[in-house]
């Protein structure tokens, strides 16, 4: 293990040492923030998990989709469908299959990958909601369900505390009972602003319309009202895997998603990244970040735990080329938040 002086040596310090300067510090958050707050979380990739619950045939079919996107692909799916009634060509049970198929797939790797409310730390969740008080607005990486319950926490404490800033998602339009929809501005200065950059299990789309699920029932699990608006033909809107190449092909058939990452081009404030290596998977978030040239102080978290020390030079060294027109520090990310 690195030792703490190796560490200082390296430019990695305690959070402790940056939090003054990054006061009101925007904030982008990857899946090490979700694996902190539970071990009972599992980030494999849900693509990977249902083609594991296929058949051997059904996973060769959905593979050459060429995606791992379950929007795209029942997109795909249900268009074919509408071809061929219209041409009156005979495939419809092959391709209802298949969309059952997806949709129930998809139900079963989400309850096989969150954990569930009574496996959930909710005072965990609520001291960390505490320690975001000293962050402004945040971009998240992540499409489960922490940051869903979290501004939910600081929402309730805004009711009774006016001094706390709660968090405005810009789904705030009135849809149905079950759904918020997504509008492009707010005008409530109090808020801050969370981005979800590639999207949430609990948003949906409904052409031309991005939808936020919300819990009207308190008698059913999130989870399970997640599963059921699934199992009701809609897929929910998040890009989980592939290259980089990919994610922007998904983000830029959303009129959200390319919203958020708009936001993400047009951030000013320092900004404080947490739980991503930013690696070429995300290229397309690094880019963002450099989009208007302007410089800016970046705090980056280094996870250390079994690197060694050249492991951790060569990913600092990374980090700063791909930020060269930033001022970069580094800090052990095992500083910053309280889980």
């Amino acid at each position: 293990m690195v030792s703490d002086k190796r560490l200082e040596e390296l430019g990695v310090v305690n959070w402790s040492a940056l939090s003054k300067n990054f006061n009101g510090a925007d904030l982008l958050l990857g899946n090490g923030f979700s694996l902190n707050i539970t071990g009972h979380f599992n980030y494999d990739s849900l693509f990977q998990v249902f083609l594991r619950n296929c058949s051997p045939a059904e996973c060769n079919t959905f593979k050459k989709f060429g995606t791992s996107s379950f929007e795209f692909i029942l997109e795909k799916l249900l268009n074919t469908k509408d071809v061929n009634r219209i041409l009156k060509i005979e495939a419809r049970n092959q391709i209802d299959n298949a969309i059952e198929r997806l949709k129930t797939g998809l139900v079963t790797a989400i309850q096989a990958n969150h954990p569930r409310s009574d496996m959930i730390d909710w005072e965990q969740l609520k001291r960390v909601a505490n320690q975001l008080s000293t962050f402004n607005d945040i971009f998240t990486l992540n499409y489960d369900l922490f940051l869903y319950h979290i501004i939910l926490v600081l929402k309730d404490k805004y009711e009774v505390d006016q001094s706390v800033r709660p968090y405005n998602d810009y789904f705030w339009g009135d849809h149905s009972a079950q759904f918020k929809v997504f509008m492009d501005y707010q005008n409530y200065s109090q808020y801050r602003h969370l981005y979800y950059l590639h999207g949430a299990l609990f948003l949906f789309q409904e052409p031309p319309d991005t939808l936020k699920l919300i819990r009207a029932d308190y008698s059913k699990e999130l989870i399970k009202l997640i599963g059921d608006a699934i199992e009701e033909g809609r897929m929910p809107l998040f890009v989980s895997e592939g290259k980089s190449k990919e994610k922007v092909k998904a983000i830029n058939r959303s009129a959200y998603l390319t919203f958020t990452r708009e936001n993400l081009e047009k951030a000013e404030r320092s900004l404080v990244i947490f739980g991503t290596s930013l690696s070429n998977q995300d290229r397309h978030i690094v880019k963002a970040i450099n989009y208007n040239r302007n410089k800016r102080d970046l705090a980056v978290s280094i996870h250390v735990g079994t690197k060694s020390s050249d492991d951790i030079e060569r990913e600092i060294n990374r980090i700063k080329k791909s930020f060269s027109l930033h001022k970069v520090q580094f800090f052990n990310s095992e500083t910053l938040f309280d889980f």
